[in-house]
């Protein structure tokens, strides 16, 4: 069946082919999949972040862009600075506590203190699983699948 142009029996390859435009032409496996991270940022909750750490590397704000390409965005947000010694940008400082284990802590009180902070910062800026999608924005995929010929 066809609607506006798109061969619905197509779709999971339209999908592949988008994932794999998204993913700057690479393979979903070949990157590494944090598809079950529980930190993984939500880029509206961390736009302050994603802002502060794009000027401390690259000295430039993709908010004030008028234009910016997702291959460059993507490439940028993927080679922020790290460092063992602290001298990255604010996604990354994040990013080690959120992967920093704390199994080998003894002190009760510091594990704790540690655990709570990155529970804090993972309410804040990610992608929270107990979150509902709220009706307007079950509504905007509607649309945008009505757009593109897929009725659900």
């Amino acid at each position: 069946m066809e609607k506006h142009g798109l061969n619905c029996q197509n779709h999971d390859r339209l999908v592949q082919l988008g994932t794999r435009y998204i993913l700057l032409g690479k393979e979903q496996n070949s990157l590494k999949s944090h598809s079950h991270d529980k930190y993984q940022l939500d880029f509206d909750k961390s736009r302050g972040l994603i802002s502060s750490s794009f000027k401390f590397d690259y000295k430039y704000d993709p908010y004030e862009l008028e234009y910016l390409h997702w291959y460059d965005f993507y490439n940028d947000l993927e080679n922020l600075s790290q460092s063992e010694f602290g001298n990255c940008c604010a996604i990354n400082r994040i990013m080690s506590l959120f992967h920093y284990d704390t199994k080998d802590i003894k002190d009760a009180n510091k594990k704790r203190e540690i655990e709570e902070a990155k529970e804090t910062l993972r309410k804040r800026y990610c992608i929270c699983e107990e979150e509902e999608i709220t009706d307007k924005q079950k509504e905007s995929m509607k649309e945008f699948y009505k757009s593109i010929g897929i009725d659900l």
